[in-house]
């Protein structure tokens, strides 16, 4: 059960490297050491407190991803959480449902025990659904769906790799930034040995 729910947020996490197409995970890492070093700080002196401090909000789907796969790099919890709903959820392998801040914070804490190292693919988002507020569309919904690869340790210690596909579902807010409603690393699509672990 444990190994199961380590493997859990697969595309929460996925939603990690957004550059995703165009740039991968290069992009999000450049985009780091640049952010840091216009602060003066060197990546690998940036906290969690002043990743989760920083209050960057993702004004796109793609933004999102970016903050969560910087935020799921850097191991910060706290900024994980502010890009999630109240109410948002994260589907497990076995179909139950990680609901809420708190057990999503449950849940990040356990797995980065397992020092996952994600690799993401988004493929395709759909944005759909808004309200019209003077000349633009507000409370937009969007799904974002792609493929991952993802290394961890194990309970007995071993490296172990998975690979897998993902949809998640992301909701623009009224102020115009983005935040998760749902991370789902195990629809119902795919070939039947996928993220089957």
């Amino acid at each position: 059960m444990s190994r199961i729910k380590l493997t859990l947020s697969i595309a929460t996490s996925a939603i990690v490297f957004t550059a995703v197409s165009i740039a991968g995970p290069t992009f999000i890492q450049a985009q780091t050491a640049n952010a840091a070093a216009a602060a003066g700080t060197s990546p690998a002196t940036t906290t969690q407190a002043e990743t989760s401090n920083a209050q960057v909000a993702a004004k796109t789907p793609a933004e999102l991803l970016q903050l969560l796969g910087e935020r799921i790099k850097a191991k910060d919890v706290d900024g994980i959480i502010a890009l999630q709903e109240p109410e948002a959820a994260i589907v497990n392998y076995d179909g139950s449902v990680v609901r809420g801040h708190k057990e999503i914070r449950a849940f990040y804490v356990e797995w980065f025990k397992s020092d996952p190292v994600l690799t993401v693919n988004p493929r395709q988002t759909v944005l759909a659904g808004g309200k019209g507020t003077g000349d633009k569309a507000r409370n937009r919904i969007a799904s974002i769906m792609g493929d991952y690869t993802l290394a961890q340790t194990g309970p007995d210690g071993t490296r172990e790799s998975f690979t897998g596909n993902f949809c998640d579902t992301v909701q623009e807010q009224s102020n115009g930034t983005w935040l998760y409603v749902q991370d789902n690393p195990y629809p119902p699509h795919g070939n039947a040995t996928s993220a089957h672990h």
